[in-house]
């Protein structure tokens, strides 16, 4: 979440251990606080320093969209879906940030999206020839002597034997339908001191050229606890399964290189977390379920005053590093922008929203929850529908 939010991911197979969260603090306030307009600290790595460095990346308004609120499925960066219209485009307006990773032997480089929602590894395939993948690095299974293509993912260590049928994966990628085939191939993070699982992934037959074509990343990781295939595809099992407790973590530090000179590039690290990146001793919240980073909001307030809409167990919210945005279902959004009561102008409200979590309190400024450009001011608050299955709040990452 930005300037206030550590978050720590702990893998186990039995149980769901934690987020942790961090104060980064402001020397004008003494309680705790989410900013998620100044990224500048959100933890990082220690044991084994395997660092990916982040950057901010620029997209188009449309781009925005489809990163930051899936009309279907708003909490997880992909899912299987039907077939949806495209969203034009508009103006540059957004930040995402974007890290590293290896694939294959000899190592092939790309730039993927780091999302703790979604399970799977996305990238474009040597087989698609849309502009969309023209653009970006596109992985050539041929030239890794450890890939293997895979035909089924319900049998996704078999290697597809010659003449033989394969599925074709179909799925919704940044709001917009993409299709491909499945790889096996061993994936790595960190550069100098590498951290490395095999995998299934999905290599892109077909992209479309909205969003993609404008976009600085390659595709996007998915480090959920679980994948919607078979284990045999998630990231996160293949990195730590057989790793020490203690090092079955990830963790990051996002800072925006083009506006913060003291802190740089912001870094994903695997392994365990960095103490001189933090303001204050880490606040955990545990997972509501073993599947996913979902924790229970025991509260939200504006300017002190309770909105009203958790009640006694809480609000359950996916902590999610592929969107940008505070989402929530219709009713609750309107009850809570119903208490901000904004001016016009966007510029005043009644008072910072707050998130209490574990009995820390973590607010949100009103400069935090706005954008302005030359044509006004918009809220980075955003509906999702309340039928959709998945946690009733998502909160993004700036």
């Amino acid at each position: 979440l930005a300037q206030a939010i550590r978050l720590k991911f702990c893998f186990h197979p039995l149980e769901a251990y934690a987020i942790a969260w961090n104060e980064a603090g402001r020397s004008d306030r003494a309680r705790p606080h989410i900013a998620m307009r100044s990224l500048r600290r959100v933890a990082a790595l220690l044991p084994l320093h395997v660092l990916a460095c982040a950057a901010a990346v620029g997209v188009d308004s449309s781009a925005r969209k489809m990163l930051r609120a899936r009309e279907r499925g708003a909490w997880a960066l992909m899912q299987d879906i039907e077939p949806a219209p495209p969203t034009p485009p508009t103006k540059l307006v957004a930040s995402q940030y974007y890290g590293k990773v290896f694939i294959g032997q000899p190592p092939q480089e790309f730039l993927v999206v780091f999302d703790s929602s979604s399970g799977s590894l996305v990238l474009p395939g040597s087989q698609c020839e849309d502009s969309a993948c023209q653009s970006h690095r596109r992985f050539f299974a041929g030239n890794s002597s450890s890939a293997v293509q895979i035909g089924w993912a319900d049998d996704p260590t078999t290697p597809l034997a010659k003449d033989d049928d394969r599925d074709t994966k179909s799925l919704s990628l940044l709001g917009t339908d993409v299709s491909g085939e499945f790889v096996r191939d061993r994936v790595c993070v960190g550069k100098s001191k590498q951290l490395c699982g095999t995998i299934d992934m999905i290599a892109l037959s077909e992209e479309s050229d909205e969003p993609f074509e404008h976009l600085a990343f390659d595709g996007v990781l998915g480090l959920s606890l679980s994948s919607p295939d078979a284990s045999a595809f998630n990231f996160a099992s293949a990195l730590f399964d057989d790793k020490p407790l203690a090092e079955r973590v990830f963790s990051l530090y996002l800072s925006d290189a083009r506006t913060d000179s003291q802190h740089g590039s912001g870094e994903i690290s695997f392994g365990g977390y960095r103490k001189d990146r933090m303001a204050s001793d880490l606040v955990w919240a545990p997972l509501s379920n073993n599947g996913s980073w979902h924790i229970f909001v025991e509260d939200i307030t504006v300017n002190g005053k309770s909105v009203g809409v958790c009640g006694s167990r809480g609000c359950e919210a996916a902590v999610e590093t592929g969107s940008s945005l505070i989402m929530a279902p219709g009713n609750m959004l309107r009850a809570m922008l119903s208490k901000l009561d904004f001016d016009d102008s966007c510029s005043r409200s009644a008072g910072p929203l707050a998130f209490t979590i574990q009995g820390q309190l973590f607010e949100l400024d009103t400069s935090d929850l706005v954008e302005h450009d030359g044509d006004g001011c918009r809220l980075l608050l955003q509906s999702v529908s309340s039928a959709e299955k998945g946690p009733a709040l998502v909160i993004g990452l700036p």
